[in-house]
């Protein structure tokens, strides 16, 4: 009760009245602000970051379309006659692919006044953090873009590609399988690469949707009395995959709309995503009291020349 009494006294004092500027100075001085900024986390967007597939910048800038031929042979040799001048005939066949490119566009504004209250928080530059949004909210966007095409476009994605074989896990439900269930789906999916291109193609790279993630790199493989993650026995069985990951947006791109675990082989013969320019900021536009920084890039999709070296394996 004292100390309420004490309180309630000390607000009728002028510098702590609501019509004082006092007041203002008065709070200010019993209130503690770290300096440190605390930023909001977000899923790493490991499609755009390149480190799940190799990016092409060959293609000018100015551009609004581009194509890529695929070439093969035709024709074997056979037994002929000493004099024979019926030979069979080899021969070549192809096909040319043709893709459009977008601008991807973002921007971020700010007035004099935020600059001028950034500057006296003495936090932050207003400026700098707004454009480390837009690479944020650009980057977003792009690896739903790399992952899953742009839908009224001829921009495919990774899991989307035309030509790629697709394949259902054997067991599916992966929340309730066993380790050696998950083993058989994977090695299934992974000799199938292997038996579509009668050898030719060989798998690299492994990309599992979050859940799945957790349950191979954490669940016990068998037998039950085994310390051995499921993860550790793949890594064992198949040395010719050298890198396991996980992707957040891994968890909706099967065919009904679920979880699928991407098989392929990362190398740019195969598969690469296509930026005739990478983002690039437009000079900052005043209008008033007002900023506006505009940002750009061009992005012509993901093009697969060799399909079959790519398996999205649905229904974990």
């Amino acid at each position: 009760m004292k100390i309420k009494n004490i309180c309630d006294a000390v607000v009728g004092l002028d510098m702590f009245r609501g019509d004082s500027q006092n007041g203002i100075f008065a709070q200010q001085l019993v209130r503690a602000t770290f300096t440190e900024l605390f930023r909001f986390e977000y899923p790493d967007s490991k499609w755009m970051n390149g480190g799940l597939l190799p990016f092409n910048t060959s293609i000018n800038e100015g551009a609004t379309e581009y194509s890529y031929t695929e070439l093969g042979t035709v024709g074997e040799a056979e037994i002929i006659a000493d004099c024979a001048t019926d030979l069979p005939m080899a021969d070549i066949e192809g096909r040319n692919n043709l893709r459009e490119i977008k601008t991807v566009g973002i921007a971020v504004k700010y007035s004099r006044q935020d600059i001028r209250t950034a500057r006296m928080q003495g936090t932050f530059d207003i400026a700098a953090e707004k454009a480390a949004a837009a690479r944020e909210g650009h980057d977003r966007a792009l690896n739903r873009f790399i992952r899953s095409g742009v839908p009224g476009t001829s921009l495919v994605g990774v899991t989307n590609q035309p030509g790629i074989i697709v394949a259902n896990a054997v067991t599916g439900n992966w929340a309730t399988a066993t380790g050696a269930q998950i083993v058989a789906d994977l090695r299934t999916a992974i000799n199938s690469i292997n038996n579509a291109s009668d050898g030719v193609e060989m798998p690299d790279t492994v990309v599992f949707d979050v859940a799945s993630w957790n349950i191979v790199s954490t669940e016990v493989h068998l037998p039950a009395a085994s310390d051995r993650t499921i993860l550790s026995f793949l890594r064992e069985a198949f040395p010719m995959i050298t890198r396991w990951d996980w992707e957040p947006g891994m968890d909706s791109v099967s065919a009904a709309g679920g979880a699928s675990v991407m098989v392929y082989r990362n190398d740019p013969m195969r598969m690469r995503a296509v930026f005739p320019m990478m983002m690039a900021a437009v000079p900052p536009e005043q209008r008033g009291l007002a900023f506006v920084l505009n940002f750009e890039s061009r992005y012509g999709g993901v093009m697969t020349p060799r399909p079959r070296s790519v398996l999205r394996l649905d229904g974990v």
